[in-house]
């Protein structure tokens, strides 16, 4: 099972087994970062829409992308339950983004970037799709130990360090890079009872053009 299956797998048990992992407090610090109202976002690795429903009050649209059909067939039902018009589900890959060419005022990354492969890579996509003074908002994990997750969540990083994102974000062209804690944690059990706690950071940057 690839990571897409194991999500597509768990889609309609993901809001419950996220409350588990980390606060929905995480939601509202990744939104006062950027003043969304009126603005064309999109939320990469979107889920279920934990981020997307949220953005969808204030935003102009929401492009909201995932590699899983089953976690974007939650997010279509629970947005149209709500008569939620501006969200866009799109099946596709963080790497390489179904969007155009400075099209979108903020990129939102919510728990998501230790699933991709090349997470340097990523920040370059971002920075293609962003506008000129768009912004990038990522929270994450930081570093851990919990070898497990590789395995039983399909992680691909064992979370990420404070000069790790700094330099890849800058590196792709990024200006005004921030990368702090958010003093919320990350908590997970394997199947075999081991126990992993860390902490969640929160980096911002913006592409200005030179």
């Amino acid at each position: 099972m690839n990571s897409t299956s194991y999500f597509d797998s768990i889609a309609d048990k993901w809001n419950v087994i996220r409350e588990e992992y980390f606060e929905d407090k995480l939601k509202y610090i990744a939104l006062s970062q950027f003043d969304t109202k009126d603005k064309i976002c999109a939320d990469l690795g979107c889920g279920t829409g934990f981020i997307s429903l949220a953005l969808s009050l204030e935003a102009k649209l929401v492009f909201s992308i995932d590699n899983s059909k089953n976690m974007l067939r939650q997010l279509h039902n629970e947005a149209s339950n709500r008569n939620i018009k501006n969200i866009y589900p799109i099946k596709g890959s963080i790497s390489d983004l179904p969007l155009f060419d400075e099209s979108i005022d903020a990129v939102f990354i919510n728990m998501a970037l230790h699933h991709v492969e090349d997470a340097k890579g990523a920040f370059k996509e971002i920075y293609r799709i962003l506008k000129n003074n768009g912004t990038f908002v990522i929270c994450d994990v930081e570093k851990h130990n919990g070898e497990w997750a590789k395995v039983e969540m399909h992680d691909k990083w064992l979370g990420f360090s404070h000069e790790q994102i700094n330099e890849w974000a800058k590196e792709a062209g990024f200006t005004d890079v921030k990368v702090e804690s958010t003093e919320l944690k990350c908590k997970g059990y394997s199947s075999k009872g081991e126990y992993t706690e860390t902490g969640i950071f929160m980096a911002r940057g913006i592409r200005k053009e030179k």
